[in-house]
């Protein structure tokens, strides 16, 4: 089979479930983007999630984080806090909405996986072993044009 045509298929394949995760994304959180989302994700499940975890864990920069959690702080998904021994630092928690929101992300993560994963029984054991060993092969060639 010809290299350039299965990268084709796979590139076309990247752009297909990037626009139906886009798509998906937007029909289902309204009023906010990705970050947001990760954002709310990450606060519910880390104990004392502050600015610096969170830029962190997304990846973007601290202004980014800032705006991020203004954002979520005036729509109310979650709320500022301090601990007594520590008036320095800043914890972020989730509201009554933001708990909510999270949950119902952590919901659409499971059903995600459900619907996707059937796509491995056109697959017997050994070709489901090349295509794990391909993608990791793949993964660590993205994170090594990433360094």
């Amino acid at each position: 089979m010809d290299n350039e045509i299965m990268l084709t298929k796979l590139i076309e394949s990247f752009q297909l479930f990037v626009e139906f995760n886009e798509k998906d994304f937007n029909d289902r959180y309204e009023d906010l983007n990705i970050n947001d989302v990760h954002a709310i994700d990450y606060i519910g499940r880390t104990e004392y999630a502050n600015m610096t975890k969170i830029t962190e864990q997304l990846k973007v920069t601290k202004g980014a984080v800032t705006k991020i959690t203004k954002k979520l702080m005036n729509n109310e998904y979650i709320s500022l806090y301090q601990k007594k021994e520590n008036k320095k630092e800043k914890y972020f928690c989730l509201t009554k909405k933001g708990k909510e929101l999270f949950i119902k992300h952590e919901t659409i993560h499971m059903e995600a996986i459900r619907r996707d994963v059937k796509i491995f029984e056109y697959f017997n054991e050994c070709e489901k072993e090349v295509i794990f060993r391909f993608l990791d092969i793949l993964k660590k060639d993205i994170e090594e044009k990433l360094k």
